[in-house]
């Protein structure tokens, strides 16, 4: 049975007036989720598990418990505590038992869903800030490099090797090489590099520069980053291990899908490869006195010409 946030809400509002019981939400998931309406009259989400589950921590939007039935079986109980944060609550919700649906047993079901669970913890300590606009552009220049890398590598190799979003130095490490991708507007020169470690790797990699610009719905070649992610998420829609890989690397980045961002368009202009060596203008940890701990630089872009690579050598 395939749910949507509207579905949850819609059953809980059928609830309301029940308070304190629950319904399975899907006979046939391998979880046994419930939802229903706790003590307080909020919307809860409980999980019913043979093994005891770790005991997963409260925030301000919701709370958590966990508790032994009479039947010797554990109820994890996660229940929204602000109203004003249904949707997000709902969509919460609804991934925990989409991770967990493809679970060949209990204790696989609950480490994909404690996981899960753990990204969207830091997701709403700051749910209430969207990402800026140059965030923006930045995981829309990593999603069209992804999609580029997939018909190369393969998606499995290509999400594998996403690694910016795990806290990585460089935004996709290869086995044969690593790139770095950067998004800055049509027309600027200048390209930041935030750190002394983003650009220093004995391997071989590639600075990839994209030029990106916000627009206007009405723009031909206008793309919001929703369409990008669903065009991404569509690829591998049939694979829900690279599905769950996917969405997790959004949430790990900040991402979640909000009604700001639907209506934010940008325009994907040219890219450009430089290849980063030996001789690469750029500072690596050698080259700075050991009292300074952090760097941030900018390349001139008209400067890289000597490093450009052709897009057909850039696999090689």
């Amino acid at each position: 049975m395939k749910i949507s946030t509207n579905d949850l809400m819609e059953k809980w509002k059928a609830f309301k007036t029940q308070e304190g019981m629950l319904q399975r939400l899907d006979p046939k998931h391998p979880m046994d989720f419930f939802i229903g309406i706790n003590g307080n009259g909020n919307n809860e989400l409980v999980l019913i598990t043979t093994i005891e589950p770790i005991q997963l921590k409260s925030s301000d939007s919701f709370e958590v418990e966990k508790n032994i039935r009479k039947d010797g079986r554990w109820a994890t109980q996660i229940a929204l505590t602000k109203k004003e944060n249904e949707d997000i609550f709902s969509r919460f919700c609804l991934e925990l038992v989409e991770v967990s649906a493809h679970a060949n047993n209990e204790k696989e079901g609950l480490i994909s869903i404690v996981r899960r669970f753990m990204a969207w913890q830091r997701l709403f300590a700051n749910h209430n800030n969207d990402l800026s606009a140059n965030v923006i552009k930045g995981l829309i220049g990593e999603l069209v490099f992804l999609k580029k890398a997939s018909e190369h590598y393969g998606w499995e190799t290509a999400l594998t090797a996403w690694t910016g979003p795990d806290g990585a130095d460089r935004d996709f490490i290869f086995a044969e090489k690593w790139f770095e991708i950067k998004a800055v507007s049509t027309g600027k020169d200048g390209v930041t590099i935030s750190s002394l470690n983003q650009l220093e790797n004995p391997s071989p990699g590639d600075l990839l520069i994209f030029r990106i610009d916000e627009t206007v719905a009405t723009d031909a070649s206008a793309i919001s980053v929703v369409d990008l992610i669903e065009e991404v998420r569509q690829s591998i829609i049939d694979n829900p291990v690279w599905t769950q890989k996917f969405d997790e690397k959004l949430i790990l980045l900040g991402y979640i899908k909000k009604k700001t961002y639907e209506t934010l368009y940008f325009s994907i202009g040219e890219f450009n490869c430089y290849c980063v060596d030996d001789t690469f203008p750029r500072l690596i940890t050698n080259d700075v006195p050991p009292e300074v701990i952090s760097v941030k630089y900018e390349l001139s872009i008209p400067g890289l010409d000597r490093w450009k690579v052709d897009e057909e050598n850039l696999w090689n």
